[in-house]
């Protein structure tokens, strides 16, 4: 049984091999494989890692679903199938104001990632660097690592509010050693949170439907390196929403039924 890969690094150490082959089909066979081998490992009574971490909510620790919301307070500003392109705009500047960090790497390049939704007033721009992968934000003058090092670096991004206070954060998809987590960066206290979930045995792509933001397996295209290829959504892992005022990862089956919602708010007005 072919095991599922965790990072977009992974999988391009076998590109060559799988050139004869759909990309689509490759991920969906992978994801495939890590439910397999979750579910031998019950039925033989052996541990296995969840697929989230023990502290989210909707999981079996975690909070009841009428305590979570779905839904942003704003549209969702997000690419779907999401195309991670770099540009040298503005890196040389950025370069300039980065002085802190220091590249593992001899000539290692820095490219601008940020995808169109941030321009205009958002004052957000992302930068990698394309050897070492690390990935820092700029704003309001001040310079943010996104999702730490050792890793793919960011690979998605999305815009919503689950704050609660009718502005835009930025989420990010991101790899760190083996497994891929979602953070986020919050304009409004200058503060990133990288760590709000860990996935295993799957690359993640972010992708925005309707005022939802969800967290999809991702299915590679069009790949030349870890800043430029295309990530189309597969299978839905999980959502990102909020417990309270606190933005959070919700797993699939712990999410508010929001047909429910609609119909109960119906049947009162109707009263």
């Amino acid at each position: 049984m072919q095991a599922a890969r965790t990072t977009f690094r992974d999988w391009h150490k076998g590109k060559e091999k799988r050139k004869n082959m759909k990309t689509a089909k490759f991920w969906k066979t992978a994801v495939l494989a890590a439910a397999a081998t979750l579910l031998l490992g019950a039925c033989s009574g052996g541990e296995q890692a969840p697929t989230t971490g023990p502290d989210d909510p909707g999981t079996a620790s975690g909070e009841p679903s009428e305590n979570l919301e779905t839904t942003s307070g704003l549209p969702v500003l997000g690419e779907s199938p999401y195309k991670l392109t770099a540009s040298e705009e503005g890196a040389t500047d950025f370069e300039t104001l980065n002085t802190d960090y220091q590249s593992p790497y001899q000539n290692d390049t820095c490219v601008n990632i940020s995808p169109s939704f941030l321009g205009g007033d958002t004052g957000l721009s992302v930068f990698k660097y394309t050897l070492s992968n690390d990935t820092f934000l700029l704003y309001d003058g001040a310079v943010y690592p996104l999702g730490g090092s050792g890793g793919d670096g960011v690979t998605s991004m999305a815009m919503a509010d689950f704050t609660g206070d009718g502005a835009y954060e930025l989420y990010y998809a991101y790899s760190s050693g083996s497994d891929s987590h979602v953070g986020y960066f919050d304009p409004a206290t200058k503060e990133t949170h990288d760590d709000m979930d860990a996935f295993r045995g799957t690359a993640i792509v972010l992708a925005a439907d309707g005022s939802n933001l969800n967290i999809y397996a991702a299915e590679v295209s069009d790949y030349e390196s870890l800043t430029s290829m295309v990530l189309t959504s597969g299978q839905q892992i999980a959502s990102v929403g909020s417990k309270g005022s606190a933005p959070a990862v919700i797993a699939v089956d712990a999410a508010p039924d929001s047909s429910e919602a609609v119909a109960t708010e119906d049947a009162g007005t109707a009263a």
